[in-house]
């Protein structure tokens, strides 16, 4: 993403550096700043975000100047001509190179009291931007609503103007113009959408909405049946061998089964020829002739 301003202050100078990016956002700045970095190291995704910005604002002070993610930061603004705006929180002179380069004073800044020097940083981050007269806007009170519509009015394209405009078209009920990105999106789609035909050979008529376009009808129906070899003859005779098959499954399964032929089915371990050739309190035939049938004595305490 991309900043107007990359805000670097010690982490002990937290406070100051919210109140001031509270103040630049209040003007439609966009505003690069951590308010929960603890450490001091300089990463790459910090200086990632300071070559992405256009302009880096630096508060120094007692604390900055003994930071050394502030020193690294501010050399990075440093070595991009035209980047660098140099704020002062208190009479602390920063070590060079920055102690040779302009520095705003803000010592005493509070949410009530706005110094001269931060008049002065803000028309400097105008000026880099290409917005004028930012010190007038900010002397204009909230019952000044006559002067505050003549600025937006003399400033068209700033983005405090362009934010004014959407403001009104929300209230109004209008939907916002499309990025110009969404723009380009749109186009390409309706691009691809002109050039293309649908499933006769034929291009879509303009104005239709892709879904009516896209929905199948009777003929587009017979079409694909037809490529995939499928008719209703084919059909008939599928749902013909279902129902004889139907019929064949009930009148086997009606059948009822004799003992005879459950005792001439197989079963498991021959359960079902013993229930019917055994009742309760027989013993088998066979079982009598075959293991219970008397014979010889033999005599197995012989030597």
């Amino acid at each position: 993403m991309a900043y107007d301003v990359f805000l670097v202050s010690a982490n002990e100078d937290r406070d100051a550096a919210k109140l001031i990016a509270r103040r630049l956002r209040a003007l439609k700045f966009k505003v690069w700043f951590d308010q929960k970095q603890v450490d001091e190291t300089f990463d790459a995704k910090d200086a990632r975000n300071a070559m992405n910005s256009t302009s880096m604002l630096v508060l120094w002070s007692e604390n900055a100047v003994k930071s050394d993610w502030v020193r690294a930061a501010a050399s990075v603004g440093h070595s991009r001509s035209g980047t660098l705006v140099q704020m002062a929180l208190d009479k602390t002179i920063p070590y060079e190179p920055f102690r040779t380069n302009k520095r705003f004073s803000i010592a005493g800044m509070t949410s009530r009291k706005t110094p001269e020097g931060f008049y002065q940083a803000v028309d400097d981050l105008g000026s880099r931007h290409g917005r004028t007269d930012l010190r007038d806007w900010m002397g204009y009170g909230s019952k000044d609503e006559d002067e505050r519509a003549d600025w937006l009015a003399a400033h068209p394209e700033d983005p405090l103007a362009l934010h004014a405009k959407a403001q009104r078209e929300k209230e109004l009920g209008k939907k916002p113009a499309p990025a110009p990105e969404a723009q380009g999106a749109a186009a390409l789609a309706a691009a691809s959408l002109k050039g293309a035909t649908n499933g006769n050979g034929h291009r879509p008529v303009a104005g239709v909405k892709i879904a009516e376009a896209a929905r199948p009808t009777a003929a587009t129906i017979r079409q694909a049946d037809a490529d995939m070899g499928i008719g209703w003859g084919t059909i008939g005779g599928i749902m013909v061998a279902i129902a004889a098959m139907l019929v064949l499954a009930w009148v086997f399964r009606s059948q009822p089964i004799t003992p005879e032929m459950r005792a001439s089915m197989p079963a498991i371990s021959n359960g079902g020829t013993v229930v019917a050739a055994c009742p309760a309190g027989q013993v088998p035939r066979s079982l009598v002739n075959q293991v219970l049938q008397p014979g010889a004595i033999v005599d197995d305490t012989a030597e």
